[in-house]
């Protein structure tokens, strides 16, 4: 989630107060009061149940210093497991697709940012995983070139600024851009089952390089749902965001916490459109094209929402 340089500490406060309320985490990671080193630096962190040495030079190590994402964790776990290849698209610095390469024969992580995709690579290569594959590109409609911003306290909260700038106290960065379809064909993949889709609100863009992808090997995708990020940096309201996956996937179900809703439902819809730009929740959507890839799923998930 990307968040103005100036309101970060506060903002990262909050978000941590979300979580503990709103995906009811059992665990809540006690305030750090040791002193923090400028620079690179490394912690061991839990990623699905394993630890590993991350290195990075934001903030980002804090905010996950208790474990990497326990719910998306679990998410992934269920509907990416076993998979022969998963593509992660958002990389930042590798925790997801370390994740990833624990349940799948083959990874291919996009990272666009030069110097976070360094952090990506010292990550896979320290972790010892071999079937990680990652590729210094970012993903959109169209081949090209553009910047990428993001504040130097939170590499994670990088977004494409082809429509909107904030370079006083950012750091901006030239990155390219490549459509999937075209990347997938030169690789040369077979089979694709799963896609993680994580880029502060350029996820649209990422969908229209994808068709043939998506049509032919009809994937099972998690991706972000961000108003701020779909609105500040793309102009992309909320129900046209919806539309635009609707068109696309036959099966849409916004999750929050263990609950999810159908965005095919049309109160389902206006509750997931409510609930998360005045609060922030359901801040994930899994996206699918067949129903039996996703009973297990339902049957862990519940239908609904509980505020």
């Amino acid at each position: 989630m990307y968040v103005p340089l100036r309101n970060w500490t506060s903002a990262r406060r909050q978000k941590n107060e979300l979580i503990k309320k709103d995906t009811k985490e059992k665990q809540t990671p006690p305030p750090h009061t040791e002193e923090i080193k400028e620079g690179p630096r490394e912690l061991t962190i839990d990623i699905g149940g394993n630890k590993y040495n991350i290195t990075s030079d934001d903030d980002y190590l804090e905010y996950i210093r208790h474990g990497f994402k326990p719910e998306m964790v679990k998410l992934f776990k269920l509907l990416a497991n076993n998979s022969e290849t998963i593509l992660d698209i958002g990389a930042n610095i590798g925790c997801t697709a370390i994740l990833f390469g624990e349940l799948s024969k083959n990874v291919y992580a996009f990272e666009p940012s030069p110097t976070t995709f360094t952090f990506l690579e010292k990550n896979i290569l320290k972790s010892e995983i071999k079937n990680i594959f990652p590729l210094n590109a970012g993903l959109g409609a169209e081949r090209g070139e553009s910047t990428l911003t993001f504040p130097p306290t939170f590499r994670a909260g990088g977004f494409v600024s082809n429509q909107t700038q904030a370079s006083v106290g950012h750091t901006v960065e030239k990155i390219v851009i490549r459509e999937l379809d075209e990347v997938v064909n030169s690789l040369d993949l077979q089979a694709i089952d799963f896609i993680k889709i994580d880029v502060e609100g350029f996820e649209g863009h990422v969908l229209r390089g994808a068709k043939k992808t998506l049509s032919s090997h009809r994937p099972v995708v998690v991706l972000e749902l961000n108003h701020w990020c779909l609105n500040a940096f793309q102009r992309t309201s909320i129900p046209d965001f919806f539309d635009l996956l609707r068109s696309i996937f036959p099966i849409l179900l916004a999750v929050d916490g263990s609950n999810y809703m159908s965005l095919h439902d049309e109160n389902d819809s206006y509750s997931v459109m409510y609930q998360h730009i005045v609060h922030m929740r359901f801040p994930n959507i899994v996206a699918g094209f067949d129903e039996s890839r996703l009973d297990q799923f339902r049957s862990i998930y519940e239908h609904g929402f509980t505020a």
